[in-house]
C-alpha cells in the first residue's frame, strides 16, 4: 500500500498545483538554481570529447545543451533537451550517449537505453505505454522504461537513449511525440506517468548510410581516399575529401526529411549530424582503442608497450570509412589482444618449462607471443616485416604512450 504522502505529491502534481522543476517563493523573487545543472557543461563535454574522437561539431552542439540546463533556462515542461544523433555507423554516435552517462551518473551503462530495432512491428508501441485498459497487464503498467533511471533525482539527470529510430514502427514513433513534447508519458491506463522532464532524450539514427556507403565503394572515392592518407598527394587531396563530406551531409538530410514527419522532427532541440572517419581521425581512435587495451592488461597484472609504426600498420589494415570505428575495434583485438591473450592463458596453464622459462605462440601477423610471469609481464607490439608481432617477457614494460 502506498504511503499516504506518496499520494498526495502524485494528486498535487496531476492537478498542477505544485512545480518541483519550477520556481518557488513569493512573485517577483528570482528563481532558486537548477540543481540538476550543478554540473559543469564545458568540463563534461569535454570528457566526452576525449572519448569521442573527430567529431567536434557534435560535441560542441552536446555543450550547448548542457550550457543550457546548466544556466537553468530550459524548458521545465519538456526534457532537458532532445537531440537526433545522425550519420554513418561506427562514429560514435552511441558512444557520446554512453559517456555522458559515465560523466553524469554513475557509468557509461547507467542509463535508459531502448533498441528500436526490437520495436518493429505495431503493436510493440505497448512496450512503451503498457497494454491498454482491458488487456493482460494494463492493471500492473509495465512498461520498458526504468522510470528511476529515467526521472533522476534534483541532483543526477537521467539519459534516454533511443537506438537506431529508424527501424521501429511508425505507429511506435506516434508514440514518442508526447514525450518529446511535454516530457509526460502517461501510460494506456491512465493512471500513471512517467516523467523526461528531467532527462536528456537523444535518438540516433543511420538514415543515408546506405547511399554514403554506395557511393564510397566507387573505385574514384576509394582512389580519394587513398590519395588524402598519401603523404605526397595529402593537402589537395584532403580539401577534395573533405568538399565531399560536406556534400554527403545533404544527402543524410535529404534522407532524414524524407523518413520522419514533419511534427516529429519540431519536437526536437537539434539534430547532430556526425560525419565520416577521416584516416588522421583513425589514428586517434586506434590510439585511444590500444590505452584500453593497456587499462585491461595492467588491471590483469601485465603491461603492454606498443612500438613506432604499430598504430599505422592498424589504420591501414582496418580503416574502412564505412565500417568506422568498429572496424577498427577488429583489427586491433585480432592482431593485438588475441595473440597477448594466449600467451596469459599458456603462462598460466603451466606451459612453460620452469620458474623463469619462457615460451611463444603464434600471432595471426606471424609473430611470436613469449610467456612470462604474469604477475610482471610485458607484452610487446612491433612491426616486424610487415606484420605485427607480439611477445612476452618477465619483468615490467612501460606501458602505452599517450
Amino acid at each position: 500500500m502506498p504511503f499516504l504522502s506518496d499520494r498526495f505529491h502524485d494528486q498535487n502534481r496531476r492537478d498542477g498545483r505544485t512545480d518541483l522543476t519550477g520556481p518557488s517563493g513569493p512573485p517577483g523573487s528570482p528563481a532558486p538554481a537548477n540543481r540538476t545543472g550543478a554540473f559543469d557543461a564545458a568540463a563534461v563535454a569535454s570528457a566526452v570529447g576525449d572519448r569521442v574522437v573527430g567529431q567536434p561539431g557534435a560535441v560542441r552542439a552536446l555543450r550547448r545543451a548542457l550550457v543550457v540546463t546548466q544556466a537553468g533556462f530550459h524548458d521545465r515542461e519538456r526534457p532537458l533537451a532532445s537531440m537526433l544523433l545522425v550519420g554513418p555507423t561506427g562514429v560514435g554516435k552511441t558512444e557520446m550517449v554512453r559517456r555522458l552517462a559515465a560523466q553524469l551518473r554513475g557509468g557509461p551503462d547507467d542509463l535508459c537505453r531502448v533498441d528500436m530495432g526490437q520495436l518493429a512491428q505495431e503493436h510493440y508501441a505497448a512496450s512503451l505505454a503498457g497494454s491498454p485498459p482491458g488487456y493482460a497487464g494494463s492493471r500492473e503498467s509495465h512498461s520498458m522504461f526504468d522510470r528511476d533511471t529515467v526521472e533522476g533525482t534534483p541532483y543526477r539527470p537521467g539519459i534516454v537513449l533511443f537506438d537506431e529510430i529508424e527501424k521501429a514502427h511508425p505507429v511506435v514513433l506516434r508514440a514518442l511525440l508526447g514525450v518529446l513534447d511535454r516530457g509526460v508519458l502517461t501510460l494506456a491506463n491512465g493512471e500513471r506517468t512517467i516523467s523526461f522532464r528531467n532527462a536528456f532524450v537523444f535518438l540516433t539514427s543511420n538514415l543515408g548510410s546506405r547511399d554514403l556507403a554506395r557511393r564510397r565503394s566507387r573505385p574514384w572515392r576509394r582512389f580519394v581516399d587513398a590519395a588524402a592518407a598519401a603523404p605526397v598527394l595529402g593537402p589537395p587531396a584532403t580539401r577534395l575529401a573533405a568538399g565531399l563530406r560536406g556534400r554527403e551531409r545533404g544527402t543524410v538530410d535529404g534522407a532524414v526529411r524524407d523518413f520522419f514527419d514533419p511534427e516529429f522532427l519540431n519536437r526536437l532541440d537539434e539534430v547532430v549530424y556526425f560525419t565520416e572517419i577521416a584516416p588522421d581521425v583513425a589514428e586517434a581512435i586506434v590510439a585511444l582503442q590500444l590505452r584500453d587495451v593497456a587499462a585491461v592488461f595492467r588491471r590483469r597484472g601485465a603491461e603492454l608497450d606498443v612500438g613506432p609504426g604499430v598504430v599505422e600498420y592498424l589504420v591501414r589494415k582496418g580503416f574502412d570509412p564505412v565500417l568506422g570505428a568498429r572496424g577498427l575495434a577488429r583489427v586491433v583485438r585480432a592482431s593485438v589482444v588475441v595473440p597477448a591473450a594466449e600467451a596469459l592463458v599458456r603462462h598460466r596453464a603451466g606451459s612453460v618449462a620452469g620458474p623463469g622459462g619462457s615460451g611463444s605462440v603464434a600471432g595471426p601477423g606471424g609473430g611470436a607471443a613469449a610467456n612470462g610471469d604474469s604477475g610482471g609481464l610485458w607484452v610487446r607490439v612491433d612491426v616486424v616485416d610487415g606484420a605485427v608481432a607480439v611477445a612476452a617477457s618477465e619483468g615490467p614494460g612501460p606501458s602505452v604512450p599517450a
